[in-house]
């Protein structure tokens, strides 16, 4: 999440690690390959998120055989990445040797920014950086999925259920914050836990009863399928031992001593190895290599491929082996193997904005920056019992809205999104396919823009600061390689602000987060704002401040995209990708069209249900 966090991360830098989560290694980690099979039944290119997932899954039979390649390392337990603190209000794992530290293409419609894009170079990914935000979306969200060929709320809630180790919280916590839960929401057999921590910040009261004030209605329990309003969402968090529970933790540390699941980390996938018959196409294996003076290698699937590298580097590895847009790949010399336009197109992440205003209150996040001795105390207080700030990430008052909700100018946003034709905002070069999979999600996103039971906007609040994060852009953009050298980033940008609507969203939104903390409920707090300042008042004002100072929540997503072929879709609702045998994606890249909540748990339980897809396949 955007850079107000960044105030912790000299903190986080500062202290030594506490904590241990190493494995026992009675499966097989290498970082060179001299131990490695010649073939796996299954080889899986990323030990992120959803990688470990499938990994864990299948090496259930032990009769099948499971390599998992992953450019990172494990972890050491550093405080950056277990303490949630660190990880919530400070900036963890971010910008360390465990992020691929990239940036995105320099955005003309935010002020010709490259902005940040943290993405996990680390064994369990992304779920080692995020934070920690446990919740998903509402059924009515994951249903607009079946309508371009995805699956829906019925196919995934199960696996919600099933990844879920859930803790709810101590009856004194729930009474003295109000936080309500359906039993029936949530699993209790998973592998990541989900919890509520035991220490929240005393502004949050105030954020509530703001939301009281101003109508919104309160959530039950976000995790049922209703997450329409103000409400409480737990975290990936260890009950016990109040550290982050992540994707390492939780599928691989449970699968490491299986003799049939093997890891290798500090490598690479460079290409995928192709073959060719009677006309088909099959991928047979996968090529690697540490980095790009390294000796390049091959290892042979038998069976499958699949592809767990993220949305943005899962599409450049299709690309750089042929599989894509024509038009792109001819353009650097590569055979078209596999002609699939839909590979990189339809980019989307999350815009973020932060309104900051300082409150007076005794305790505050603020005191563990402006005041050493308090900081010191809390920390020794985590040490000591798990308790205190230390032990929340600090992200936990949710406000999830639809358009009419946050802004009386919801006719004039309508009217604007329906007047533009969808082709206008996308590349004159872009393939019908691509363009049509966009002008049928344009006529949802369009279709939804006035509801008020289907959020588009997401409010966090966090001591003060208020982040706006548009959660259904119009705006799309590509991932696509520059380059035949692997170790070349690709170039990634979603489109922030391309398109007018999201502009005129997010400064309803920017509005709205100021009436928020101007309502009566914060009075006995003096607020005084700071970001973006009493300066800015009028819609050239806030247009200006959001080009300036958009941020990306880091929810990158869509690049293979799980829609009909005919649309733009780059795998089926099996995670099959088109037109060719024995590859799957399993990644967020694979979500049609971005939901309305944080990421994780949406992957982890995607990459669930592609586990027992590819074993009813195979019929283990």
């Amino acid at each position: 999440m955007m850079s107000l966090f960044s105030i912790f991360s000299i903190l986080s830098l500062s202290v030594l690690s506490i904590i241990s989560h190493a494995a026992p290694l009675g499966g097989k980690i290498v970082g060179r390959d001299t131990g490695l099979l010649a073939s796996y039944d299954f080889i899986i290119v990323g030990g992120g998120t959803s990688g470990l997932v499938v990994g864990n899954r299948l090496s259930e039979n032990t009769a099948t055989t499971v390599l998992i390649i992953e450019a990172g390392e494990l972890d050491q337990g550093e405080d950056f990445i277990c303490v949630p603190l660190f990880a919530g209000i400070g900036n963890g794992a971010i910008g360390t040797k465990y992020d691929w530290n990239l940036t995105y293409s320099p955005e003309l419609a935010a002020d010709d920014r490259s902005i940040a894009i943290p993405l996990g170079k680390v064994v369990g990914g992304g779920s080692c950086l995020n934070k920690m935000v446990f919740d998903i979306a509402g059924k009515v969200d994951y249903d607009r999925w079946l309508e371009v060929g995805g699956v829906g709320w019925n196919d995934l809630f199960p696996y919600f259920k099933k990844l879920t180790n859930f803790t709810p919280p101590a009856p004194e916590i729930a009474k003295e914050w109000d936080i309500q839960t359906d039993p029936t929401a949530h699993g209790y057999n998973g592998y990541v836990h989900s919890s509520y921590p035991t220490f929240y910040w005393p502004s949050n009261k105030y954020f509530f009863a703001a939301m009281k004030f101003l109508g919104i209605r309160k959530v039950f329990d976000s995790l049922n399928g209703d997450a329409n309003g103000a409400l409480w969402n737990p975290q990936s968090l260890d009950p016990d031992t109040k550290t982050r529970s992540n994707s390492r933790t939780a599928y691989w540390n449970s699968a490491s001593n299986r003799t049939n699941l093997h890891l290798l980390t500090g490598h690479q996938a460079t290409k995928l190895i192709t073959k060719s018959n009677n006309g088909g196409v099959s991928i047979i294996g996968v090529e690697y290599a540490a980095g790009s003076n390294s000796t390049k290698s091959t290892v042979l699937a038998k069976r499958e491929v699949i592809l767990a590298a993220g949305a943005i580097h899962s599409p450049q590895l299709l690309q750089l082996s042929g599989i894509g847009d024509p038009f792109l790949l001819k353009k650097l010399g590569i055979n078209t193997v596999v002609n699939l336009p839909g590979v990189g197109a339809n980019f989307q992440d999350h815009p973020l904005l932060a309104s900051v205003t300082s409150l007076n209150i005794a305790l505050s996040a603020n005191n563990l920056t402006s005041n050493a001795t308090f900081n010191a105390e809390m920390l020794a207080l985590y040490r000591f019992n798990r308790t205190g700030p230390y032990s929340t990430e600090g992200l936990n008052a949710f406000a999830f809205l639809g358009t009419p909700s946050f802004t009386n100018t919801t006719s004039h946003i309508v009217s604007s999104a329906s007047s533009i034709t969808p082709a206008s905002y996308l590349s004159p070069d872009t393939d019908r396919s691509v363009l049509l999979g966009y002008e049928a999600q344009y006529r949802i996103l369009t279709r939804d823009l006035p509801s008020n039971n289907v959020p588009i906007m997401e409010f966090i609040f966090v001591d003060g600061s208020v982040y706006a994060i548009l959660q259904h852009p119009f705006s799309r953009g590509t991932v696509a390689i520059t380059s035949t050298d692997p170790f070349t980033p690709p170039s990634a940008n979603p489109g922030f602000l391309s398109h007018q609507t999201d502009l005129l969203l997010l400064s309803a939104a920017a509005r709205y987060a100021r009436t928020i903390i101007n309502t009566p409920t914060f009075a006995p707090l003096s607020p005084v704002e700071t970001i973006p300042g009493p300066a800015v008042q009028t819609e050239s004002d806030f247009e200006a401040w959001i080009r300036s100072t958009i941020g990306s929540t880091y929810h990158p997503s869509g690049t293979t995209s799980m829609m009909k072929r005919q649309l733009g879709g780059v795998v089926d609702s099996n995670f099959k990708v088109y037109g060719v045998k024995n590859l799957r994606v399993v990644d967020a890249g694979t979500f049609p069209m971005i939901q309305a909540a944080h990421l994780q748990v949406t992957v982890y339980a995607m990459a669930e249900r592609a586990a027992d897809a590819i074993k009813k396949t195979y019929r283990f």
